[in-house]
């Protein structure tokens, strides 16, 4: 009934009965769902869940807070506007959250420490605040104020205030495979398109690949440092195209290596007929480009939703997690710029 009045466009916003009702559980169970998941069972939960998603249920939370006076509202602290604000993370937390119930603000903190020791501070003395999710690096200034808060707090993301990833953002592991797999395939003449030496990320990278291809007796033509942007890779492809011996390149990030494929496009350089590109990121568009880039990906939306999960875990006096809040393996994604090495 209720998904044929949605049809004809009369029907109200569906509540929590009409959830109950076409997951086939009492409204209870429901109610339960929002507040303590983990006590259903993992039928019951993959039920309710469904029904959430057809009906794209909302819950009312200023109705819901009045009722039980629990808090329904989470903020997740991000740095001052940057490129390279972790977005994936951010789509993780907030679907997680609103799954659990909870609304998302998001709120950007700047300055110096004891500025933004201050605004945290101002967070966590608010009175309508369930729990702080924050992206960005705790200041020393706020500990006093942290422990005296009953606001939870989960710091996660491991980056510092200028968003340069750190600890296993921050790992350059993946590099490895990344040439063993290239090397596989014959490649045996390299360079690489590092990214900007500021950022552990970068330089963890450049080590990985420069002691890989040493290790396997393998030729670096060199590397040169950008700074992300797809115009500092397009620059470093310009020089990758007038060296002719040149088959492979490891690019830092996805994006610099769009700029290589561009440059070495102009330049008459196939990819990967003459030249293969490697990115890291696996970004949204690099499976849609021509050729399509293989890549490193990083799951951030799994760690997004894992740190608002301690979160919520927290602001409901569960047992938190004694799990690492930390990054998956970074798997390889092998598409269409990489090929045997031309002979």
């Amino acid at each position: 009934m209720v998904q044929e009045a949605v049809a004809q466009g009369k029907a109200k916003a569906p509540t929590i009965y009409d959830v109950a009702a076409l997951a086939g559980v009492s409204h209870q169970t429901v109610s339960r769902y929002f507040n303590a998941k983990s006590g259903l069972k993992p039928g019951t939960l993959e039920r309710v869940e469904k029904a959430l998603s057809e009906l794209h249920y909302t819950p009312n939370l200023a109705a819901r807070s009045l009722r039980s006076r629990e808090l329904y509202r989470v903020v997740v602290v991000v740095p001052e506007a940057s490129l390279y604000f972790p977005a994936r993370m951010l789509n993780g937390a907030a679907a997680m959250a609103h799954s659990a119930g909870y609304r998302v603000d998001v709120v950007a903190i700047e300055g110096s420490a004891e500025a933004r020791a201050h605004q945290l501070g101002t967070l966590l003395t608010g009175e309508d605040i369930a729990g702080v999710l924050s992206f960005v690096p705790k200041p020393k200034a706020s500990d006093s104020v942290v422990k005296a808060s009953p606001v939870p707090l989960v710091v996660a993301g491991e980056y510092d205030n200028k968003m340069r990833a750190r600890g296993s953002l921050a790992d350059g592991a993946a590099a490895q495979k990344v040439v063993e797999h290239l090397a596989s395939l014959g490649h045996k003449y390299f360079f690489h398109v590092a990214g900007p030496a500021a950022w552990p990320s970068a330089r963890n990278r450049r080590a990985v690949y420069e002691e890989t291809v040493d290790e396997l007796g393998l030729v670096s033509l060199g590397g040169i440092a950008g700074d992300w942007t797809p115009a500092s890779g397009y620059a470093a492809g310009r020089k990758i195209a007038a060296l002719k011996e040149v088959t492979a390149v490891v690019a830092a990030n996805d994006q610099m290596a769009i700029g290589v494929i561009r440059a070495l496009h102009e330049h008459g350089r196939a990819v990967p007929a003459d030249v293969s590109v490697f990115g890291w990121d696996d970004m949204a568009e690099s499976s849609y480009l021509v050729p399509s880039l293989s890549t490193v990906h990083m799951d951030l939306e799994a760690l997004g939703a894992r740190s608002m999960s301690e979160l919520v875990a927290r602001i409901r006096g569960q047992q938190p997690s004694t799990e690492v809040l930390a990054l998956a393996p970074m798997e390889l994604v092998i598409r269409e710029s990489t090929a045997p090495a031309r002979a």
